[in-house]
């Protein structure tokens, strides 16, 4: 059996980036965290660290023990923290949350009250975030597609609708009066998108107008706040989520050109979790606020 303090200088460890600094952290001689690493690690049976010159990095093993035991040994230390006499509780940790940064800003800020968790935020794409997740470095994974990991589970808390979008008087003449007619109009426009391979853009023009995409592609940002800049400035038009440009469109910033939600398919959010974690009252109670109403 694995002493407990093999796992609490294993996360230390872990958690410092090197053996040195996680022996800091337990109040252990460097020596005396080498020699409970070294038999944790006779015990798995496998290393759960790589040595490198500036520290340790974790193996797939390491990873893995890492995200059994992190958040038991937490809860453990904050029960016997408050049992201690005498001793004032120390607070949870922040609830560890991933997404995308537009997201973040624009759907899951306004859904905080004075009630909420502390939270700490890590941006990034999807694959990213959930293998965070499913090795413990995050709590709680926003993403657009649902995990099909055994470890994982995700809850739906909404989903995502496209507009196409520009600033005002930078589409003139009459509104188009069919899609046929917006596509037309459309080929040559000036253009602003996420990403130069324009999935849903692409999608979009053939689908919905018929014609492969004619648009002049004058930006490219892998941020979706800068794409929305960008048609604030007069730019180029985009095909945007509407929680991108929703500030956008109240402030009259920019305006739709032509409504496409009949043509645009939706798509998803999902807040994912460990299963682990299901009885975390903390991770399950912060899920089920995305899916609810912005506050005032």
């Amino acid at each position: 059996m694995a002493a407990p303090d093999w796992l609490r200088t294993f996360v230390a460890i872990y958690r410092a980036g090197s053996v040195s600094a996680g022996a800091a952290q337990r109040g252990l001689s460097q020596s005396a965290a080498s020699q409970q690493l070294g038999m944790l690690e006779r015990r798995v049976g496998r290393p759960v660290f790589i040595r490198t010159p500036t520290g340790v990095e974790p193996t797939r093993r390491g990873r893995e023990l890492y995200a059994q035991v992190a958040d038991s040994l937490d809860r453990l230390e904050h029960v016997l923290t408050g049992l201690d006499a005498g001793a004032v509780a120390t607070p949870d940790p922040p609830l560890r949350i991933g997404s995308a940064a537009e997201f973040f800003s624009s759907a899951v800020v306004p859904r905080l009250g004075p009630e909420a968790p502390a939270l700490a935020a890590r941006f990034g794409p999807d694959s990213e975030l959930l293998d965070l997740l499913e090795h413990g470095e995050l709590d709680v994974a926003v993403t657009s597609t649902a995990p099909a990991r055994r470890s994982l589970t995700s809850t739906p808390i909404g989903t995502k609708q496209f507009m196409l979008v520009g600033a005002p008087g930078s589409f003139p003449g009459a509104p188009p009066a069919s899609l046929s007619e917006l596509g037309e109009r459309l080929v040559r426009a000036p253009w602003v998108a996420y990403s130069a391979e324009l999935p849903m853009t692409r999608r979009f023009w053939q689908s919905a107008l018929g014609r492969p995409f004619a648009g002049d592609l004058r930006l490219v940002a892998p941020d979706l706040r800068a794409v929305t800049a960008a048609v604030e400035h007069r730019v180029g038009i985009s095909l945007l989520p509407d929680f991108a440009c929703s500030d956008g469109l109240r402030r009259g910033a920019i305006v739709e050109v032509h409504p496409v939600g009949g043509v645009v398919p939706t798509e998803p959010w999902f807040a994912c979790t460990r299963v682990a974690d299901l009885d975390r009252p903390a991770v399950t109670g912060f899920v089920e606020g995305l899916g609810g109403p912005v506050l005032p």
